[in-house]
């Protein structure tokens, strides 16, 4: 999943993934709690700005996160309101758009 990071909140989205693994254990419960297998989160810099990528490994990437959307964990809650804040992405609101085409993988 890509998410754009708001003109000039690259330094906020560093500190919300300081923030995130300070909660660790919250972040670890609910991962398991979704059967999320691996999980990782990347800054990458583009020529038109910034993007927030998260790589999710589960079985069920579109089951993951809907449960996730619609989650009131007072964690998850948190967890939407920072990324909206950063991205101007609402992740409580159902996906309208489809989950990435995988166009390659290796090692799965």
């Amino acid at each position: 999943m890509a998410l754009p990071v708001l003109t000039g909140k690259e330094g906020q989205a560093r500190d919300f993934v300081s923030a995130v693994k300070d909660k660790h254990k919250d972040f670890e419960r609910t991962r398991k709690s979704r059967k999320v297998k691996k999980e990782a989160w990347f800054l990458q810099q583009l020529p038109g700005g910034s993007t927030l990528i998260a790589f999710i490994e589960t079985d069920d990437v579109e089951k993951t996160i809907s449960d996730f959307a619609r989650s009131t964990d007072p964690f998850d809650v948190w967890l939407k309101d920072s990324a909206k804040a950063i991205t101007g992405v609402d992740l409580s609101q159902p996906r309208k758009d489809p989950i990435p085409e995988t166009l390659l993988t290796f090692g799965f």
